[in-house]
């Protein structure tokens, strides 16, 4: 059974909340990141005024499953998780 788009939208602020709470991440977190950003960027239903931000979580995670490690990619970016967290929160 397919995520809806709301559960996709909790299971990607989950996955940032884990990174920035943890400071640490894994290449098959960021992997799952990217499906989701990719699904919900294709999605009718997905609210225009987040694009920006899915594209901004979409390059994080291309990034950081490309990243000898992980946790300093996390850390690295820890300011635009917060900023992340907040705008898809206030959805």
């Amino acid at each position: 059974m397919p995520l809806q788009t709301n559960d996709q939208f909790t299971l990607l602020v989950d996955i940032l909340r884990t990174h920035q709470l943890d400071h640490c991440g894994s290449h098959s977190e960021c992997q799952q990141l990217e499906r989701l950003t990719n699904s919900l960027l294709q999605n009718p239903n997905t609210p225009p005024e987040l694009k920006d931000t899915l594209l901004s979580i979409q390059a994080y995670s291309q990034a950081g499953g490309e990243s000898e490690s992980v946790d300093d990619h996390v850390l690295g970016h820890e300011d635009y998780l917060m900023h992340w967290m907040s705008t898809l929160d206030s959805r």
